[in-house]
């Protein structure tokens, strides 16, 4: 299938598609949010909250010509349909299935925003995964989401073909040609589709990180944190999903040393490429404290890397303000900017701590006012 282009999109203006961008992930939080909410309980009103956020995202897809977009959000849309006339009943599966969907659109989204063209293949695979859905009976929709959900991973097969191997490679993947940095993105992007509360975390890291470090003057490589902070989290795929939600005062002392293990099978796999071992160590020592308290190693202050320092601050920044499978509801930006205020000295270095305040205030709150 040809690639798709959209070309009245990708010839607006960069802050017109920035700030379609932006609106487009705040409308992406509010349906996040409105699922989380429906796993708890399910009413008429949360349902029509539902509907009404697709249907802002359709609209605004629509308002920058992203009509490839527009047919994937209304079919979505079309479903929420179905259950606010009492014709299909919401199963927190849907949830999983609609931000499943949404962060391919993103994919999709990002790919024309930056290299002005997408995966054509994906964008149909989205409209056959969804009709499939749409058609399946109440009792076996749940079964229907499964395996429409492993199609898309797996990539599009042509009618009539035999399995290739290659064919468990998503389309949007091309081995041997990507980048580091692509594969990087494209691993983080897979791990946080993992669970519907890491929506996007990794991306909002990487622009929270780049954001201090720019504040501190740029001391560390750009390229070296990117590929850090997309990665820093990988070695966390080997962890039990029923330990990864933890809090760390119920680890045992062995499970407590399976946990501080992913971040070494995280900087392996960065030394495995060749060329990132400043972001290997970056990750290596991201749980290290800066008065010495922290993990694997124990080391502090000046003996930490710089981009350690500052990937541990947004790390526990992020942590405090996304949502968690056993916390009702996330915390907000204020008491997280006061937590790691708060550790000012011992958990985080100071300099690092001045520079995450000025992001701050930059990134989330001149942008409110």
């Amino acid at each position: 299938m040809k690639p798709i282009t959209c070309p009245q999109f990708v010839e607006l203006e960069k802050d017109l598609i920035d700030e379609f961008v932006a609106c487009f992930q705040e409308n992406v939080e509010e349906i996040e949010h409105t699922i989380q909410t429906l796993e708890h309980q399910v009413n008429p009103d949360l349902i029509n909250e539902l509907f009404r956020s697709m249907h802002s995202l359709k609209g605004n897809c629509r308002m920058v010509f992203l009509d490839a977009m527009v047919d994937v959000i209304h079919e979505l849309e079309e479903i929420v349909s179905d259950m606010r006339k009492g014709e299909l009943p919401y199963q927190p599966m849907f949830g999983v299935f609609f931000m499943s969907i949404i962060g391919y659109v993103e994919t999709l989204v990002g790919q024309l925003a930056s290299d002005h063209t997408a995966d054509g293949d994906l964008q149909e695979s989205l409209l056959k995964v969804i009709a499939k859905v749409r058609n399946a009976s109440p009792g076996n929709v749940i079964a229907v989401i499964n395996e429409g959900l492993d199609e898309l991973l797996s990539g599009p097969k042509d009618a009539g073909e035999a399995p290739r191997p290659e064919a468990a490679i998503p389309s949007y993947f091309a081995p041997g040609k990507d980048s580091d940095q692509q594969l990087f993105r494209f691993l983080a992007r897979q791990l946080d589709q993992l669970s519907i509360y890491r929506k996007d975390r990794t991306q909002k890291e990487l622009e929270l990180c780049t954001a201090i470090n720019e504040e501190l003057g740029g001391p560390i490589n750009e390229e070296q944190l990117s590929a850090a902070v997309l990665l820093h989290d990988l070695g966390m795929a080997f962890v039990p999903v029923g330990l990864a939600h933890k809090h760390e005062e119920q680890l045992s002392r062995e499970e407590q040393k399976i946990m501080a293990a992913h971040v070494a099978t995280s900087s392996q796999i960065l030394h495995r490429f060749g060329g990132w071992e400043d972001a290997a160590q970056i990750v290596l020592h991201h749980h290290e404290h800066y008065d010495g308290s922290g993990y694997p190693f124990g080391v502090s202050g000046k003996d930490i890397p710089m981009g350690s320092k500052v990937l541990a601050i947004c790390d526990a920044f992020f942590e405090i303000t996304s949502e968690r499978e056993d916390r009702s509801y996330k915390k907000s930006l204020f008491e997280a900017v006061r937590y790691v205020n708060s550790y000012n000295g011992s958990l985080f270095d100071p300099d690092c701590v001045e520079a995450f305040n000025m992001a701050v205030r930059k990134l989330y709150i001149a942008k409110e006012s």
